[in-house]
């Protein structure tokens, strides 16, 4: 199961993502979040459910970040209570640009596995990846990928591949 706690909403708008228009669907509210109560049953019952001793959350989006760290503290206090019948992990998908050391430091303490949005060199992604003004966001998803590495957050790089990425696989 993939949780998106702040439903479609994304800081910027990739080309390609199809998520983004989700918002339409919800028009009577201009700002989903998941709310406590949900979050609290969410994890509750996903725990519960769940046959094996380990339980994997997976938090994406849009962009999952925009929750805000106090969110993510409330999730992992809400896990901790199970972590003696179970082993809790989390990982997170994110573009990355909103990270800084308190969000690394964190995810750090509490073992989160990143997962960073980078669709290949510079020229590439910028080319899908972009704030609304159209201006990429390569450097800024660096930034915050140095900052993971800086921290020694354990993290992955996930990537459209296109036409342009599969002619230069090995390129960043």
């Amino acid at each position: 199961i993939v949780a998106k706690p702040a439903g479609s909403k994304c800081n910027i708008a990739c080309d390609y993502c199809f998520y983004l228009e989700k918002e339409a669907l919800y028009p009577e509210t201009p700002k989903p979040r998941m709310s406590d109560e949900v979050l609290a049953r969410y994890i509750d019952n996903y725990v519960a459910s769940q046959p094996t001793p380990v339980v994997e959350f997976v938090w994406q989006g849009g962009e999952p970040i925009l929750m805000g760290l106090e969110f993510f503290e409330r999730v992992v206090a809400l896990q901790a209570p199970h972590r003696s019948a179970k082993t809790i992990r989390n990982a997170l998908q994110t573009n990355g640009m909103l990270l800084d050391d308190n969000w690394c430091a964190f995810l750090k303490q509490h073992e989160f596995i990143v997962g960073i949005s980078l669709d290949g060199p510079k020229e590439i992604h910028d080319r899908y990846r972009k704030h609304r003004n159209g201006r990429g966001t390569f450097d800024e998803v660096m930034r915050g990928l140095r900052l993971l590495q800086k921290h020694g957050v354990d993290f992955n790089v996930m990537a459209c591949v296109g036409r342009e990425t599969a002619r230069a696989p090995l390129e960043v």
